[in-house]
């Protein structure tokens, strides 16, 4: 159906909708006509409804006429529109389809060029692939005639190689035959010279036996000076302790010079407190979390009991066992002896070290802890009843060779550097002793030296001050000691300010 025609079927429904309802309302003003007019009025009233309807036809007649002339002059311009605009879309892809074609002919040219160009790169190379195959034809041929050549090298070679071989076997033979009469000469030369050697060195041997004895003898006796000279340092050292608390951290740490493990127990009431341990490994419990009874604490208990040294072998069957905090140990003979301050049993020392069954010096540490127990009292003793006077403790003074002057200390060799460490040990020890709560937490977090930069310092200078340059590794003792004393072994708990 064309444009036209579909605007002639509008125009047509338009029309014949509005005939019907005029048509409707001409019905319904007749029939109310009708009802409202009385029987001498009909003529009239039909006479006046036809011309009504004449007019009102003629009227719609009119109106559809004027509705038609401007649709159709709508539909004139709609078609004057559409057909301009046809025209100017028509124009515009005329030029978008000539741009089109100019571009495809331009791509045509560049695709034709690099063709032309990739065609003759092309044809360069397989004229140079044929020249490399030309060569390497000629390679070949000269390959294969220099092979031909060379087997018949390899010919000529082998039989010359036949002929050395059949040469060397018959050498190989007549030398055997030289090296057999040979060895029979040296084997009989060899025995003499072995006997005169095995003679020179019985007697270079049995000179050299002398010789290790003498030194035994000289080193067991050198060892005998050297572990008296520990036990005169350690009492002296006790003697230089200023407080009671610091008699205690001496006798452990002097005990630990003859033992793997010491540890200083202190009594409350029934119980026993750990108050110090040396030589026991980080992973072990601290001191502070040690509280035992006497029957809890194995031998260290019964000492608390008895008030007499006990000892006995790790492995014992009867008798009192290890304390908790060291039974986990191997094999070992262990001891427990008690501190005494005025008959009263104020401590116990207990301490353990690998078992020997041998007879030997080693196995002398019991009575040199005895001693340095026995010491540790009277001290104590001294000094409870110097404070109970209310006299003052005197002040420590610096061990020399053979006299005892303030100051430096004069040591030489092997002493002065003990000296060294014990004093800086003295100098750790009071800062743990006075700061402990400050050092436990430090070394949870692992900043001990910015916690306590001031007291470390501190003692720094009061070591620096008394140990002499002419110490060898002066500083490392104290910062071994550091690390030891304060931290525990682990020196990442120092923190970054070392």
């Amino acid at each position: 159906m064309s444009f036209d025609d579909q605007i002639n079927a509008a125009l047509d429904g338009t029309i014949s909708s509005l005939r019907e309802h005029l048509e409707a309302q001409l019905r319904d003003f007749s029939r109310n006509a009708v009802r409202t007019a009385t029987e001498e009025r009909q003529q009239a009233v039909k006479a006046a409804v036809d011309a009504a309807s004449a007019e009102v036809r003629a009227q719609a007649e009119a109106l559809v006429a004027g509705i038609r002339s401007q649709a159709e002059t709508q539909v004139a311009q709609i078609k004057a529109a559409a057909q301009k605009h046809a025209e100017e879309l028509k124009r515009a892809a005329e030029s978008q389809v000539a741009d089109l074609r100019k571009a495809l002919e331009e791509l045509r040219a560049q695709a034709q060029q690099q063709l032309d160009a990739a065609r003759r790169i092309a044809q360069a190379e397989i004229e140079k692939a044929h020249g490399e195959i030309d060569k390497a034809r000629g390679d070949a041929s000269q390959a294969r005639s220099d092979a031909e050549i060379a087997r018949g090298e390899a010919d000529v070679a082998r039989a010359e190689t036949e002929s050395i071989r059949a040469h060397a076997r018959q050498e190989i033979a007549r030398a055997h035959a030289e090296i057999e009469k040979t060895r029979k000469g040296a084997a009989a030369e060899a025995e003499e010279v072995l006997i005169g050697r095995l003679t020179a060195a019985h007697s270079v041997s049995e000179k050299k036996i002398a010789e290790a004895i003498d030194r035994a003898r000289t080193d067991s006796h050198q060892l005998e000076l050297s572990r008296a000279a520990r036990l005169v340092g350690a009492v002296r050292n006790l003697d230089e302790a200023r407080g009671l608390s610091e008699v205690l951290e001496r006798l452990v740490q002097c005990s630990g010079h003859e033992v793997d493990r010491a540890a200083i127990l202190l009594v409350k009431g029934e119980r026993l407190a750990g108050w110090r341990l040396a030589g026991f490994p980080p992973g072990e419990p601290s001191a502070k979390s040690i509280d035992l009874s006497a029957d809890e604490a194995g031998l260290a208990g019964a000492v608390l009991k008895s008030g007499v040294p006990a000892s006995r072998p790790s492995d014992a069957a009867d008798g009192p066992g290890l304390p908790p905090f060291a039974g986990s140990a191997g094999e070992r003979h262990a001891m427990a002896l008690p501190v005494r301050v005025g008959g009263e049993v104020v401590a116990v020392l207990y301490a353990d070290a690998p078992r020997v069954d041998e007879p030997s010096s080693d196995a002398r540490w019991p009575a040199i802890l005895e001693v340095l127990v026995r010491h540790a009292s009277r001290v104590l003793e001294a000094m409870t009843v110097q404070q109970a006077a209310g006299l003052s403790l005197p002040r420590p003074v610096a061990r020399g060779s053979h006299t005892t002057v303030p100051g430096p200390v004069e040591h030489a060799g092997t002493g002065d550097e003990d000296a060294a460490r014990r004093y800086a040990r003295l100098l750790l020890s009071e800062i743990r002793m006075y700061h402990e709560p400050i050092v436990d937490a430090a070394r949870r977090s692992g900043d001990l030296m910015s916690r306590l930069h001031g007291e470390i310092e501190r003692a720094r200078k009061l070591y620096e001050a008394r140990v002499p340059e002419s110490v060898s590794a002066r500083a490392e003792y104290f910062d071994q000691e550091l690390v030891r004393t304060l931290a525990g072994g682990d020196r990442s708990v120092l923190g970054g300010a070392q």
